[in-house]
């Protein structure tokens, strides 16, 4: 096990534990109600939660293939004795046809990191209605306990794409891949990078086109975590801009790979202590 000083971070995990017994079961405190529905993006994000889901994603070591489930804003837990709360960055997900974060710096991270083998070329959003139906976004916390003696936190969201077909959206295709790019900052963890697992493709693993049950879905998954066993008081926050790309195929004049940037969305989460 490592120092006590030292966190244990994984990217897209979650305790199994937290999908045997519920979420609800391991944390404290209540979650804020929100709408279960809506039209908060001009009628491109379809809010829809759902119970835990399968993704279609192989399941990894400690990451379960299924979805958070549902919808929760924030939830209270202890850290060392002392109250905190993991709450979202917004209380819905925020559709954006370009990425606009400068924090993020969506672009410029893309541009530094695989500028010179790939060109970016941004197709200013999505020209029908309804494309991303959001069926998870919501965060979890787990206090220490004496089998587990890190304080695990963190946030997931999940999104199938539903093209509007008939006003020009882009079909289903498994040349569609999606791009992140995330900013995390606080006393456990800074980092600011492609999350494409360190890959020679800007591309994220578990996006794209696949299989659920037997039908064929363009889906997005990913539940961020952070586990902690020190004794500073955690200030840590988790920012993403999440875009559906088109990988054509084709080359531009200098031989980079042309890839449409289509339309995304902005999620995260914070941890704060509570005064």
């Amino acid at each position: 096990m490592r120092s006590a000083s030292r966190p244990r971070v994984s990217r897209r995990s979650l305790l199994t534990a937290g999908t045997a017994l519920g979420l609800s079961g391991l944390v404290s405190g209540p979650a804020a109600a929100v709408p279960k529905s809506g039209d908060p993006a001009g009628g491109h994000l379809v809010l829809d939660y759902r119970p835990s889901q399968p993704t279609g994603w192989p399941e990894m070591p400690g990451k379960p293939s299924g979805t958070l489930g549902g919808h929760t804003a924030s939830r209270d837990f202890a850290f060392n004795g002392v109250p905190h709360r993991v709450g979202l960055l917004s209380s819905v997900p925020v559709y954006q046809a370009v990425p606009a974060d400068p924090a993020i710096a969506f672009e410029q991270t893309l541009a530094a990191a695989f500028g010179a083998h790939y060109a970016f070329r941004h197709a200013g959003g999505f020209r029908g209605r309804g494309e991303f139906r959001v069926q998870s976004y919501g965060v979890f916390a787990t206090e220490a306990t004496e089998a587990q003696p890190a304080t695990t936190f963190g946030g997931g969201l999940y999104v199938v794409y539903e093209p509007d077909l008939r006003a020009g959206d882009p079909g289903i295709h498994e040349t569609l891949r999606w791009i992140q790019v995330v900013r995390q900052s606080g006393t456990v963890e800074n980092r600011h990078e492609v999350d494409n697992i360190g890959r020679a493709n800007p591309f994220y693993m578990d996006g794209g086109l696949t299989s659920v049950h037997g039908t064929e879905v363009c889906n997005f998954h990913d539940t961020s975590q952070i586990a902690f066993d020190g004794r500073a008081d955690l200030d840590e926050e988790f920012a993403a801009e999440t875009f559906l790309t088109h990988d054509t195929g084709a080359k531009d004049r200098s031989g980079r790979g042309i890839v449409h940037v289509l339309g995304g969305i902005r999620w995260g989460w914070r941890v704060r202590r509570v005064e």
